[in-house]
Formats: structure tokens, C-alpha cells, sequence
């Protein structure tokens, strides 16, 4: 997995000081970590922008005044009304130390069930997981070309190395079925019948 460098300068923790800063473009943020204190920063908001507006599960080394610290995105927070970025949180990551994540799934392929008429419902578009931060993919690629009509595809059928999915096994992630117009009128056939 890619990781983003942020830079990022260090800032006195209270409201005036993340008011002072929002006025300049700069986002108050805080990094936590296990077993350390907490540090209070400010980053760009521009800087944020592939952290935060992506689809991708993403590793940042957030350099604070010259020191890196390895981490992943844990909270935003946005003003209700202009939807802009009030505040951000890191949280301190360890190679070896697994944690519970949200990683999204992409699908890929044409499903056979698709050129038989049939039409794609995908229900869950991310998975909860045990992973080591450092190790984890950006996203999982489902791929859907043997999926025939009727079919799904559950949590249990996929298996990726070094994940951990934590999600109730039997969940369907993407189904190909007749659309519901096609559904009624195949129905409808065999009661005539």
C-alpha cells in the first residue's frame, strides 16, 4: 500500500488556536498513539484532500516538523452547513499490531449472469477487518465473471491474504438477478402455463 506524506507543524491544543488556524486554510488536527502522549497540529487543508476525499483505504506518514510518524486516518470532522473540514485525527500505527479497518471493494469483470439479461445489486461496498495497517491493501478486488444469474457472491467467498474480515460470513456482497419488471412478467408466464 502507497502512503501519503502530510506534512504538518505543531500547534497549542484549544479553540482559539483551531480558529485562528481554520482562518488561514490550515486544519487542526491531533495524532494519537499508543503508550504516547497526544500531539496537537495543523496541516493544509489542501494537503487533506487525497487523505480524506478517496475510496481508497490509505497509509499517511505524517511529518511533524521533521519527525514521521506512521499512521491512518481515524476521525473528521465537518461543519454542518458549508460541509468544510473543522478538524482531523490520526491514530499511530505499529508494523505487527493488527487493527480493525474499513477497506472498500472493487468489482471487477463482466458477470455471465449480466449477459443473460441479468442486472448487479451490490450491497456492502466496504469490509470490517483485523489487518496490520502497514501491510493493507488499498482496496479488494471481487471479481465477478463467473457470477451467473441467480448467484451471489457472501463475505466467506473471499480470502485475502493477511485479512482478517470480521463481517457475518454469510453476508452477500453483490448478486446478479432478472430485473424486478422481468422478474414479474417471468412469473406471471408460469402461472399461465
Amino acid at each position: 500500500m502507497s502512503a501519503i506524506i502530510l506534512k504538518a507543524q505543531k500547534r497549542e491544543p484549544g479553540t482559539k488556536t483551531a480558529k485562528s488556524l481554520r482562518a488561514q486554510g490550515i486544519v487542526p488536527g491531533v495524532y494519537y498513539a499508543k503508550g504516547q502522549d497526544p500531539i496537537h497540529f495543523g496541516v493544509n487543508a489542501l494537503a487533506l484532500r487525497p487523505v480524506v476525499y478517496t475510496a481508497e483505504a490509505t497509509m499517511v506518514k505524517l511529518d511533524i516538523e521533521g519527525k514521521q510518524h506512521n499512521c491512518i486516518l481515524k476521525d473528521t470532522s465537518f461543519d454542518p452547513v458549508t460541509d468544510k473540514l473543522l478538524h482531523i485525527d490520526f491514530l499511530g500505527v505499529l508494523a505487527g499490531e493488527s487493527l480493525k479497518m474499513e477497506i472498500p471493494l472493487h468489482i471487477t469483470g463482466t458477470a455471465v449472469g449480466v449477459r443473460e439479461g441479468g442486472i448487479l445489486e451490490q450491497t456492502i461496498h466496504k469490509v470490517h477487518a483485523m489487518v496490520d495497517p502497514t501491510a493493507m491493501p488499498e482496496h479488494i478486488d471481487i471479481d465477478v465473471t463467473n457470477l451467473k444469474l441467480n448467484g451471489a457472491i457472501h463475505i466467506s467467498d473471499v480470502n485475502v491474504p493477511g485479512v482478517k474480515i470480521t463481517d457475518r460470513p454469510e453476508n452477500v456482497i453483490i448478486a446478479c438477478h432478472l430485473p424486478k419488471v422481468a422478474a414479474v412478467e417471468e412469473e406471471t408466464d408460469k402461472k399461465k402455463k
